[in-house]
């Protein structure tokens, strides 16, 4: 079984349900990213696809139906994923995939597709997705993953079985981490990476932390008056907006939760001017306008001006 910690009751109740002969056909697994899921969909992908599974349900890696597979070769399976270049699946991939689904088995006891990201599809393809979900061809199974399953459309969600894929408990995240070979502080990376420890393991190897703690000394910068906000959104503008917001609205809730719990308690750390600088008031107001501003954060505004509206708000 190549689950990862935190994925094994899903695996198991998968694995009772595929014994119990009730495995759905059409299953929707959704969770974040950076959680393994992709990893989990492939392994139960394979452990469908096996003809000798092991006791708990995983690939025996030694059948023909696992070495093809290996191969990438397998005549039994069909992953749909975005095209190069494409921002969509396309109606012409599903439509491969509905006479894929008509096709006979060659040897394994199951045809497979994975479907990522799931919510991708136009509408024109997950219209086209509808009858083969309706009416499933036998021993088939069409595995869907999204990280967003609300953009699906809702005669897609409801035609499948949903499955929740969880976010790793922090001690989860912190066991798996613990053995890597890291060159920063688990905890940085954990909260960096909002409790993903892929994305967390990922940002090892870059610039990433430095980057962040940077951006923190230039909000406490403009919060005191200080810095000037053209120089500093000009430093800023060819960095992802989005990963600039995140990394506020995480400072904040930490500040909000700790002032929750008791408004005398000290912050140590990169956060402990902020805290000292900060009422909950002012943190509640900063908090409402960046979520307000978020909503821009995708559309093709200049990035100096976005950037300078962000940091406005921590002066102001």
């Amino acid at each position: 079984m190549n689950a990862y910690p935190w994925q094994i009751p899903v695996w198991q109740r998968l694995q009772q349900a595929k014994a119990d002969n009730h495995l759905h056909h059409a299953l929707l697994f959704s969770g974040e990213d950076g959680c393994g899921n992709e990893e989990f969909l492939a392994a139960l992908a394979n452990s469908l696809l096996c003809l000798n599974p092991d006791s708990d349900g995983g690939a025996c890696g030694q059948c023909r139906s696992c070495q093809v597979q290996a191969a990438k070769a397998h005549p039994d399976f069909m992953a749909v994923k975005l095209l190069e270049d494409k921002q969509s699946i396309l109606i012409e991939q599903i439509r491969e995939l509905n006479y894929f689904l008509g096709l006979s088995r060659s040897y394994s006891p199951r045809r497979l597709v994975i479907i990522q990201p799931a919510e991708r599809m136009n509408v024109n393809a997950a219209n086209s997705l509808l009858k083969s979900l309706e009416e499933p061809a036998p021993d088939t199974h069409i595995l869907l993953l999204t990280a967003h399953p609300g953009l699906l459309l809702p005669t897609i969600r409801s035609r499948c079985q949903a499955v929740r894929l969880p976010l790793p408990t922090h001690q989860q995240a912190l066991a798996w981490l613990q053995p890597q070979t890291l060159q920063h502080p688990i905890e940085s990376l954990l909260e960096t990476a909002l409790g993903r420890p892929l994305i967390a393991l990922a940002l090892d190897a870059t610039d990433t932390l430095s980057h962040r703690s940077q951006w923190l000394v230039h909000l406490t910068q403009c919060l005191q008056g200080q810095g000037n906000i053209t120089e500093i959104s000009a430093y800023w503008e060819k960095f992802d907006k989005v990963q600039l917001l995140d990394w506020q609205f995480t400072w904040l809730q930490t500040l909000l939760k700790q002032k929750a719990n008791g408004k005398d308690a000290i912050i140590t750390g990169e956060l402990h001017h902020l805290h000292s600088l900060l009422k909950p008031r002012r943190l509640l107001s900063i908090y409402d306008k960046l979520l307000e501003l978020k909503k821009l954060s995708t559309h093709p505004l200049n990035p100096r001006l976005f950037i300078e509206s962000m940091l406005i708000l921590w002066r102001t």
